[in-house]
């Protein structure tokens, strides 16, 4: 038992359980008293204890009697021949780390007593810590308890088998809360995982009230986690409501030269800002989203429970908030670059601004390769000046910005607005949630 509690993580700040007296075994159980011991020498009750560092000696205590019922030497014909530990959410009580080291242990098996081992837990810690294939989601569907398993969900074509690679390596404590949530919300980076559910609080509705959780894979790696749900694919997916909210990310590439048919540095797609698509298409090649992903769910039916939603007209976040929000100051936060210089664009903008008016806001500009990048477009667009300005505008605070800093900001502003709002009945200034993540936000709630 003793070792077992060491093993478990019961010996944790450099005390031990030990046993006060000597007693045989057979008497074990109801004589002695348990005590710990710290290493200045004084020893302390077990009832001095937390629940969850006696939870752990407990679990000692069982995976010692476990050892001494399945052997033969000790029990002969009356050993246990196929033991199973069955453990009622060992988290309760226990700090994260503890909670990984004592599954650690059992995960390892080093009691080679015991045959099989089931946990039934709400711990993203411990979901986190063991591979997809020992994970089975319990989840209840039209008042009937019915069952998904994770690991069988990827077939053995090499295409699954790194998805399942990936989802497991990434697997942290954040992203293990997709099992335990009602719905989720993939995102791509930090900034809609900080604001979303304060955008969502602008629709009256609360993400954690519905049970929806905002996961960030860091990047557009959703493929690999909607194996998981998409029950279309494999029958041993996850049910459950799946938005993805992904950038479009437009691109462009220079059309190569037919006469010499050699490549050069522009003959690779790079990324564009809307505005550009088709506008020299004599010596470019356009694409409006470079997400595969976005046309592939988007083709699905309406009934489907995995959905993607993106932008309008821009090609982030970032740049289609201020599309939406063409006149809000209030968003050009600390740590964005030309700030001044944004604020007089932005306050200069008018809905019927002419095409002289949209070229003085250029010419405001600091000088440099963006400037040019503008002053070019305008010599060939055909676009409404309204429409040019916004996106000028919208550009340029993209490209002053650097996404984590101002995401904390802007996550900081908007809250404050809303509690404003809560607090006086009136909000300091008029936000519009873009588009495309209002309509996400309400049907995930739905």
């Amino acid at each position: 038992m003793l070792k077992y509690a060491e093993k478990t993580g019961a010996d944790f700040d450099n005390i031990t359980p030990s046993f006060d007296g000597k007693i045989l075994d057979t008497e074990l159980y109801s004589a002695l008293r348990l005590v710990v011991e710290n290493k200045t020498g004084v020893k302390l009750p077990a009832t001095r204890n937390g629940l969850g560092y006696n939870n752990l000696i407990y679990i000692s205590l069982l995976l010692a009697k476990m050892q001494k019922n399945a052997s033969g030497e000790y029990m002969g014909n009356n050993a246990k021949v196929f033991p199973i530990l069955a453990i009622e959410e060992p988290e309760a009580h226990l700090h994260p780390n503890m909670q990984y080291k004592l599954l650690k242990f059992l995960n390892e098996n080093s009691m080679h007593e015991v045959r099989q081992i089931f946990i039934t837990t709400h711990s993203p810690s411990i979901t986190a810590a063991v591979d997809l294939d020992s994970i089975i989601v319990l989840y209840k569907s039209e008042d009937e308890t019915k069952i998904a398993y994770p690991g069988k969900v990827f077939s053995q074509s090499e295409e699954d088998q790194a998805s399942k690679k990936y989802v497991e390596r990434f697997l942290d404590v954040t992203k293990a809360d997709m099992f335990f949530a009602k719905s989720i919300v993939f995102v791509e980076g930090i900034a809609e995982q900080l604001l979303l559910p304060e955008f969502a609080k602008y629709s009256n509705l609360d993400l954690t009230d519905s049970h929806v959780s905002v996961i960030n894979v860091n990047g557009r790696y959703f493929n690999h986690f909607l194996k998981l749900f998409d029950t279309n694919k494999s029958q041993y997916a996850i049910p459950k409501k799946i938005v993805c909210l992904t950038d479009k990310d437009p691109v462009m590439k220079k059309i190569k030269d037919k006469t010499t048919e050699e490549d050069d540095e522009n003959s690779s797609w790079k990324s564009c800002f809307p505005f550009l698509l088709e506008s020299d298409k004599l010596n470019y090649e356009y694409k409006k989203t470079s997400n595969p992903l976005t046309e592939l769910y988007q083709q699905r039916e309406k009934t489907d429970l995995i959905r993607v939603y993106t932008q309008k007209e821009g090609s982030t976040f970032e740049y289609e908030m201020i599309l939406e929000n063409i006149k809000c100051v209030q968003l050009l936060t600390e740590s964005v670059a030309n700030k001044e210089e944004i604020k007089n664009m932005m306050e200069k903008y008018h809905d019927d601004i002419n095409k002289s008016q949209t070229e003085d806001l250029v010419k405001n500009m600091r000088k440099g390769k963006f400037r040019d990048i503008i002053n070019n477009f305008l010599q060939i667009t055909k676009l409404e000046p309204s429409r040019i300005a916004k996106h000028i505008i919208a550009a340029r605070y993209l490209n002053s910005i650097k996404k984590g800093e101002v995401a904390q900001e802007l996550s900081y502003v908007i809250s404050s607005n809303i509690k404003n709002s809560s607090d006086t009945k009136e909000k300091v200034f008029d936000f519009v949630v873009p588009t495309y993540i209002s309509e996400a936000i309400k049907w995930i709630c739905q």
